[in-house]
């Protein structure tokens, strides 16, 4: 994913749908950085460990805002 512009923010802001998409890709690169941190050996260390994990709660938050975006796209699209 390319970096996320201004225009790409503000459309998120009126289009959910393509808000949902950003969250996705960004998850995805999240959790492909984070399995490359695994399987560094220059991350084996304490503090390797604690961005592993601070990594993994922020890709939990990033997959929660994903899951309630489509619940306001199921219940916009439903009214």
């Amino acid at each position: 994913m390319d970096s996320i512009s201004d225009n790409d923010i503000a459309r998120s802001r009126v289009d959910p749908r393509f808000k949902q998409i950003l969250l996705a890709k960004a998850l995805e690169r999240l959790l492909a950085a984070l399995s490359r941190m695994q399987h560094d050996p220059a991350h084996a260390d304490a503090s390797g460990l604690r961005h592993l994990r601070d990594g993994a709660m922020i890709a939990v938050e990033v997959a929660d805002l994903i899951r309630r975006t489509e619940e306001q796209i199921r219940l916009a699209e439903s009214a």
